[in-house]
């Protein structure tokens, strides 16, 4: 089980503690707080891709100011790959099938998928980090590294974007190609 779900579980309340005693209900729960886990593992990942798309709002005030044209093209680009990004992963399925659901969705699967988002955590805080560094760079006055950095994290945004399809593919190899 991994180091995110575990933190999770501790923190739970005592009635879901003592409700996760009860036969069959335990296994049930489980799979709840896997789904709860992911669900709020995505959303801190959609935080960050916010905070790097709203970094790029002060890229383009900068370069606005110094009339810095070709980099809207770059700007605008890159803004549309992230609100792609954080759109699908908004957005995402995870892996929910219902108490009684003919497609019954393994802690196994649902632990690998989370893995899966965890590895996405780091791939958006690259994109961040990214981010952050153009932001510097503009506000320095530093538009000539600009052109670079944002190459980049138009690369990172493709890459999340690549993964994020390959755990639509795993959603489905879960469901069975339903």
């Amino acid at each position: 089980m991994s180091e995110f779900i575990k933190e999770y579980e501790e923190k739970r309340g005592l009635a879901e503690k003592i409700a996760s005693y009860i036969p069959g209900y335990r296994g049930y729960k489980q799979k709840e707080v896997r789904r709860e886990a992911d669900k709020l593992l995505r959303d801190f990942m959609v935080k960050k891709l916010e905070a790097a798309r709203f970094r790029l709002k002060t890229v383009s005030r900068e370069a606005a100011d110094s009339n810095a044209v070709e980099l809207f093209k770059n700007l605008n680009r890159v803004s549309a790959v992230l609100d792609r990004v954080i759109n699908k992963i908004e957005h995402a399925d995870y892996g929910y099938a219902g108490f009684f659901d003919l497609v019954k969705v393994r802690e196994a699967e649902l632990d690998r998928l989370m893995e899966h988002d965890y590895r996405l955590l780091g791939a958006c805080e690259e994109v961040s980090r990214t981010a952050e560094e153009a932001e510097n760079a503009a506000s320095a006055g530093s538009l000539d590294v600009l052109p670079g950095l944002l190459k980049q994290l138009e690369a990172k945004a493709r890459e999340l974007e690549s993964a994020l399809a390959s755990r639509e593919e795993e959603i489905v190899s879960i469901k069975g190609g339903v």
